[in-house]
């Protein structure tokens, strides 16, 4: 209930955006895992999202605009002078909000196949319990990180730290962008540019739903993945006999 008062009277819009053409790998978005488009599993993800008012595909290719209609969602045809590998993201969105009314709008990344729609949920709900205008995706890496040969989230100095003990490195995964429409528009006017826009929050996506399909490599291991999910989730963890007699007694050999 407290969620649903949080949304109520905005008008929250979902944008899917896919360009026909992609450098890294061929009609990416239309390549199919488990016999289907790998756009298409965002597209169901996003229809299940109960905050929703709107889903829509966003390309310059009216390809995309069949596979919206197959999938009972909208379609805005993108320019196609806004659709090169060249074009920034700042400058299609503008052109879309400038025609499409919302209160806040969520850019789903059609690459993140295995996201949840409880997990956009919980970033919708994040975004305007902190009254943020600008919402980025994130992983966090908990691990020893350099920049430049210099550690940025510990010290050499003394002794090594536990990677347990790292305050993790927030690395963007771009999996759901959320912004305020108005925020967005007004900077973009103002500089040029909006990503990065007023008060600015981070959200973590870790383990599955932060994977990103962006090679050849990716698309095998989505494959796996999609073949033995199921199977997975109910497995249960085996062990090596030498641990039989620890395990028989219950007894506690972590720290």
């Amino acid at each position: 209930m407290k969620n649903r008062e949080l949304v109520k009277g905005k008008k929250i819009i979902a944008l899917i955006p896919a360009r026909l053409g992609s450098k890294r790998v061929k009609a990416k978005n239309l390549r199919l895992i488990k016999g289907k488009p790998l756009i298409s599993y965002v597209i169901e993800t996003c229809k299940k999202v109960e905050y929703f008012d709107k889903v829509y595909v966003n390309s310059e290719s009216q390809l995309f605009g069949e596979v919206a209609s197959r999938y009972g969602i909208d379609f805005y045809k993108r320019p196609e002078e806004l659709a090169t590998s060249q074009s920034m993201i700042d400058e299609y969105l503008f052109e879309f909000l400038s025609n499409v009314k919302c209160d806040i709008l969520a850019v789903v990344n059609p690459t993140s196949p295995f996201l949840k729609p409880s997990e956009i949920e919980g970033a919708l709900i994040n975004f305007i319990e902190n009254d943020y205008d600008t919402q980025l995706a994130c992983t966090d890496i908990k691990t020893h990180c350099f920049l430049d040969n210099k550690p940025i989230n510990f010290s050499t100095e003394g002794k090594h730290p536990r990677s347990q003990d790292l305050t993790p490195v927030k690395g963007l995964n771009f999996a759901i962008t959320i912004w305020k429409r108005d925020s967005f528009i007004e900077q973009f006017k103002k500089l040029g540019h909006a990503v990065y826009t007023g008060k600015i929050g981070l959200f973590s996506f870790n383990g599955l739903s932060a994977i990103d399909i962006d090679w050849d490599e990716d698309f095998q291991l989505a494959e796996i993945i999609m073949e033995n999910r199921e199977r997975f989730t109910n497995i249960k963890p085996e062990y090596d006999p030498v641990l039989n007699e620890l395990l028989k007694n219950n007894i506690d050999f972590q720290n």
